[in-house]
């Protein structure tokens, strides 16, 4: 039985699934580059650049180069500017590329984490304050009987 089949079944799934999450928390500059629109309308995109020169717009992948590049530059290219998409990738390349795409996601979950727990601090703070307020009122109103 071949299981290299099976092996580059996995690791694509395991790429797949990992370029989802990192999709799940693109910054919201990048809700264009993830939805199915044209290469035209990402290009108007002001921020996002594609650096490889050897990929063009209409190709297939050019929304996810452009994401993973652009977005997030997880992904890099050859020192001439070129991407080589036809080319094999070796399984150090790989291991390189995934390793540089997920230490991006943890900094952006760590961002995000901690902005999110800024944002619970002062609701916190705000809600202590009100109901500081609060007891300063029920003091000063007189009782009734």
């Amino acid at each position: 039985m071949d299981i290299q089949p099976m092996i580059q079944g996995a690791v694509g799934l395991g790429l797949g699934i990992g370029l989802g999450v990192l999709a799940a928390i693109a910054p919201a500059s990048a809700d264009t580059v993830n939805s199915a629109a044209e290469p035209a309308a990402q290009a108007a995109e002001p921020n996002l650049v594609l650096p490889f020169t050897d990929v063009p717009p209409d190709h297939w992948a050019y929304a996810a180069l452009l994401n993973l590049a652009g977005t997030y530059g997880c992904v890099s290219g050859y020192p001439d500017g070129s991407f080589r998409g036809d080319d094999p990738v070796t399984r150090y390349e790989f291991a390189a590329g995934l390793d540089s795409c997920l230490s991006v996601l943890s900094n952006l979950a760590q961002q995000q984490q901690a902005q999110q727990g800024q944002s619970v601090q002062e609701l916190i703070d705000a809600m202590e304050q009100s109901l500081g307020e609060l007891r300063q009122l029920d003091t000063e109103l007189p009782d009734t009987p």
